[in-house]
This record gives structure tokens, C-alpha cells and sequence, in this order.
């Protein structure tokens, strides 16, 4: 029974020191204004100088009066200084200067004065000098009035000012007496406090549950911390949470988690915090918080882990972390990714093309005998054709004719020599003594002349060029190579058509390729043979009856794979097309 008693008494010395504290601080703090307002000097109160500048006003204006009379002042200045003298008796007559001439028993006089003063008028302007006289002898009082006004006003200050200085003292000593009792139950406090402090281990374990939730407030001071509680309502609200979300401590405490914000009721954070409520911890990464929707989100990673009270779950807590720089960081690697894999694709692209030229070249001149044979063919038999018929005709053969002949022969013999040069670069090219050579290229007249030729060597073959409306013919290419390519497949066109059919030649265009499609109404050629018609020696089963090596489309499409173009046989429909696609010159008009 004597613990609870010793604990009544120990708490009744402390709150009895509290209150006698309190007290003797109020007493003190009210006789230091009170001193403040004793000493303190009021400038409407200071009499002194207001009777001294009355009696200088009165004295000047006898001096104005003597000196008229003597010739060396005018009505004028008589005038002024008889004003400035009433406005001085204006002052005195207005709230605290009157109430203290009237505290000094100087009314009466003061009251006649002033009606002697309004009586009183200023000489006119051709004064005599028994009128400056009058004037001089009425303000003859005034002087006196004043100067004892003045010795009355100092005497009484001077009371006034002993008696506060001595109720100041008064008050300073009451004021040292209260300050020994503060500090007097200052210790006492101090002491009660170092009582209490010895009783503190019976909370051990409370304390320190506090100490460590503090420290982890104080460890993450940088973030966002909100804490709700079983219910959902906030009852937690930092800065830094304020900071972050746009919402202010008075908006957010003491509201659900989705009154605050649409962000706080989305399915993610509804889950984490029940299962903070159920004692499981839960993160969140890069999570977007449209603070306004005019600007861009925040990404913020959160933690919610429960907030216990001797091992029971009494609510959540949230630690939420600005986490942008992350999200801008992780984006522009992304971003800096997707850009080399662009990158990586388009060189892999360029490497994939060359290869498939140098293949291409590779193939080709490991057919160089073939290519040779196939190719050399139609220029020397065009010149062969035309020579034999000079040589029949013989002397029968006019001028005219012999040179049609000769032409003939000489463009067959040209063509000749292009197909050798050709050749020959194709050679350096693959020994990689030269590069690629593609020049600007107008494929119309390409096609004017392998027609030409072909119908030379041809001359029962009915061959029509066609071109689409508007087509830009205009390509990058190598035009020894392209010629070839075109002689191929018209050759190739000639060759197997039927007899006393058309072949059509039809250039177009593309947005990226000129087009030149080789038509024929020839045997079709057979869906097992379609995908193996390019390789190296290979005859269809529609060519056993029409001679042949087997490399014309061989060397076509590798010619065409060499400087960036392609030749492919097309689907469907009567007879057979192939068509040659060649890059267009860069900067063509579409």
C-alpha cells in the first residue's frame, strides 16, 4: 500500500512546482512590462519643451514689436510671429496638454490669456508706433505666463519621473524575488525529473519500440511517409509525402487512402496495404503519380510494411520514394538499346547485301566459262549475221546498205568490247582490286538499245518496249552490268516465246525500284522448276527441245544482285515474266 502513496506524493511535489513556476513566470513578465512602461519616455507627455517653444514664440514676437518700433521689422513679420504664438496655444489647448495644465492649476491664467490673444490683431501695414506700443505692452504676460509654466512643468516632471523610478525599483525587486523562486522550483523540476527519469525501465520495451520507429522516420526523412490506420484513414502525413503528391498535411490526415488521391485506390496499392494489415510487408517499383494531368507522372517506388503496438497490427505504413531519375534513366537505355539495335540491324542489312553481292560475283565467276560462252554469243552472232550478208550480196550492195551492215556489226563488235570490260571488273571487283560502280543511269535507253540488237539477231522476233505513264526511269546502277542483265532476259524471252507472238517489255517504277518486267507467251514453266530456274546450269522441263547452257538467268540475277537490284520470276498468269528491279537514283521525283 505505501507505493501508491510515495507515487500520489511524487506526482503532487512536481505538478505544486509546475504551478508555483508558472505563477512566479506570469508575475515577473507582468512587472517587466510594467517597469518597460513606467520608464518608457511619451513624447506627448514632455510639457518641457512645449512651454519652452511657447516662450520663445511670445519672446520673438515682443522682439518683432521692439523692432518695429525701431524702424527694422513690418507688419508683416508682426503678423507671423502672432501667428506661430497662437498655434502654440492651438497645441496647448488639444487632449493631454490640457488636461496637464489643467493637473498643474495654470487653467484659468491660460484661458485668459487666450482670450486676450484672439483679441489681439496684427497693425496694418502703415502702423504707428504708439499702435506697435499697444501690441508689445498686451504681450507683456505672455512671457511671464510662460516662463512660469515652464518652471512649474520641470518641477513636476521631475516628481513624476522620481516616483516611477521608485516604483520601478519596487518592481525590480519583486521581479529578483520571483526570479529566486523560479529558480527555486527549477530545481525542484530538476530534480523531480531525475526521479523520473530512475523509474523509466519499467517501459523499457515500449520505449524502445518508439525509438526504432523514430530512427526509421529518420533514416528515410528523404521520403514520403504516410501511415493509416485499420480502417484506412491517414493518420500520417509528412512533408516530403506533401511534397511529392500535391497534398498538404490538412488535405490528407484524417481521410481514406481514396479521398487523397485516385493513385492510393489502384488495385496494386489496395492490395499491399491489406497485406501490410495481415502483417506482410510489400513493394512497389516505378509506380507512375499523375500529380496533374497537364504534366508528366512521377514514378515512385513505395514500401508498406504493418505498423504494430505490443505485436498487434494496428495499421499501415508507406514509404514512398521519387524514383524519376531512375525511370528517365532506365528509359533512355532503353531507348539508347532500341537506337544500336537499329543501328546493329542496319549494318547487319548492309553486311547481308554485300555478301549476297559478292556470293553473287563469286557464283558468277565460278561459271566464268559458261558466261563467257553464253554471253559472247548474241554480239558476234549479230555481227556475224550482218557480215555474212554483205558478203552475199557482194557487189550488189549499195553504199547505203553497206553501211547499215557495217554499223551493225560495229555496234555488235562494241557491245563486244562492254561485255569484255564488263567482265573483266566483275574479275577485279571479286579480287577486290576495285569497288562496286554505280553511276546515274537512264534505263529507257538501255532497253532502245538491247532491242535493237536483239531484233538484229532476231529478226523474225516481234519485240515491243512499253512504258508506263510518267515512269522515272532514272536508276543507280552499273550500266555495262544492267545492259547485260536486260540482254539476258530479253534473250531469254526471244528464246522461248511461241512462234509469231509478242514479247513486251514494260518499264515502271516503284517508290524505291525501277521496274522492268520481260513477258512471254512462251511454255509455261513448271511450279518444281520455278525455284531452282537461277541456279547454275539448270534446264527446265520446258527447254528440251530449245538449245542452251542453262547460266542466262544465273547470270542475270547475279549481275542484278551486284549492284543492289534483283531479278525474280513472277506468279501466275499466261506465259512467263521475269522482271529486273534496279535501285532508283537517289532524289528522283517520285
Amino acid at each position: 500500500m505505501k507505493a501508491p502513496g510515495r507515487s500520489g506524493l511524487s506526482m503532487i511535489l512536481p505538478l505544486v512546482a509546475i504551478v508555483v513556476f508558472a505563477v512566479l513566470l506570469a508575475f515577473s513578465l507582468i512587472r517587466m512590462i510594467e517597469v518597460d512602461t513606467d520608464i518608457r519616455v511619451d513624447a506627448e507627455r514632455n510639457m518641457l519643451w512645449v512651454m519652452h517653444q511657447s516662450e520663445s514664440a511670445a519672446r520673438r514676437l515682443v522682439e518683432a514689436t521692439l523692432r518695429a518700433e525701431l524702424g527694422e521689422a513690418d507688419a508683416s513679420e508682426i503678423a507671423l510671429r502672432l501667428d506661430l504664438l497662437r498655434s502654440r496655444f492651438a497645441l496647448l489647448g488639444d487632449g493631454p496638454q490640457q488636461r496637464f495644465i489643467t493637473d498643474i492649476g495654470l487653467a484659468p491664467q491660460m484661458a485668459d490669456l487666450r482670450v486676450a490673444l484672439q483679441a489681439l490683431r496684427p497693425p496694418p501695414e502703415d502702423f504707428t508706433t504708439a499702435e506697435v506700443q499697444q501690441l508689445r505692452l498686451a504681450m507683456a504676460p505672455f512671457a511671464a505666463f510662460f516662463s512660469r509654466a515652464a518652471n512649474k512643468t520641470m518641477i513636476r516632471e521631475w516628481d513624476d519621473l522620481g516616483g516611477r523610478l521608485e516604483t520601478s525599483r519596487e518592481q525590480l525587486h519583486q521581479i529578483i524575488v520571483s526570479l529566486l523562486g523560479i529558480m527555486l522550483t527549477g530545481g525542484v523540476l530538476t530534480i523531480t525529473l531525475f526521479l523520473a527519469l530512475r523509474h523509466s525501465r519499467r517501459s523499457n520495451d515500449m520505449l524502445r519500440r518508439e525509438r526504432d520507429f523514430s530512427a526509421l522516420l529518420i533514416s528515410s526523412s528523404g521520403e514520403g511517409i504516410m501511415a493509416v490506420d485499420d480502417a484506412g484513414t491517414c493518420t500520417i502525413w509528412n512533408p516530403a509525402m506533401a511534397a511529392m503528391t500535391g497534398r498538404t498535411a490538412q488535405q490528407a490526415i484524417g481521410r481514406k487512402m481514396s479521398e487523397i488521391a485516385g493513385f492510393f485506390d489502384i488495385t496494386a496499392m489496395r492490395r499491399a496495404v491489406a497485406a501490410s494489415l495481415d502483417g506482410k510487408d510489400s513493394n512497389l517499383a516505378l509506380q507512375p503519380y499523375f500529380r496533374d494531368a497537364e504534366e508528366p507522372p512521377l514514378h515512385v517506388d513505395l514500401k508498406v510494411s504493418p505498423m504494430r503496438d505490443h505485436g498487434r497490427v494496428i495499421g499501415a505504413i508507406v514509404f514512398m520514394h521519387d524514383a524519376s531519375d531512375r525511370y528517365a534513366a532506365r528509359e533512355k537505355e532503353a531507348e539508347s538499346r532500341a537506337r544500336l539495335e537499329q543501328l546493329v540491324a542496319e549494318r547487319t542489312r548492309e553486311l547481308d547485301d554485300a555478301l549476297t553481292r559478292e556470293r553473287s560475283a563469286a557464283d558468277l565467276y565460278r561459271n566464268f566459262a559458261g558466261m563467257i560462252s553464253h554471253q559472247f554469243r548474241t554480239p558476234l552472232a549479230v555481227a556475224d549475221s550482218a557480215l555474212q550478208r554483205l558478203i552475199r550480196r557482194g557487189p550488189r550492195a549499195d553504199a547505203a546498205e553497206i553501211i547499215e551492215r557495217a554499223t551493225g556489226a560495229r555496234n555488235a563488235i562494241a557491245g563486244l568490247t562492254r561485255l569484255v570490260e564488263s567482265t573483266l571488273d566483275a574479275a577485279r571487283l571479286q579480287a577486290g582490286q576495285v569497288g562496286a560502280r554505280r553511276a546515274p543511269c537512264d534505263l529507257i535507253a538501255l532497253l532502245d538499245m538491247v532491242g535493237a540488237r536483239q531484233r538484229a539477231a532476231s529478226p523474225g522476233a516481234r519485240i515491243k518496249l512499253r512504258r508506263a505513264d510518267a515512269v522515272d526511269a532514272a536508276a543507280l546502277c552499273d550500266p555495262a552490268h544492267a545492259e547485260q542483265v536486260m540482254e539476258n532476259l530479253l534473250s531469254n524471252a526471244v528464246k522461248y516465246a511461241d512462234p509469231d507472238t509478242p514479247i513486251t517489255v514494260r518499264l515502271h517504277n516503284d517508290d524505291r525500284s525501277v521496274l522492268c518486267d520481260f513477258s512471254n507467251t512462251g511454255p509455261a514453266i513448271d511450279e518444281a522448276d520455278r525455284e531452282r530456274v537461277f541456279e547454275s546450269g539448270f534446264r527446265g522441263a520446258n527447254s528440251a527441245s530449245t538449245p542452251g547452257t542453262g547460266v542466262g538467268l544465273f547470270i542475270a540475277r547475279s549481275l542484278a544482285r551486284m549492284q543492289g537490284g534483283e531479278v525474280s520470276l513472277l506468279p501466275g498468269g499466261a506465259g512467263t515474266t521475269f522482271r529486273l528491279a534496279l535501285p532508283r537514283l537517289a532524289g528522283a521525283a517520285r
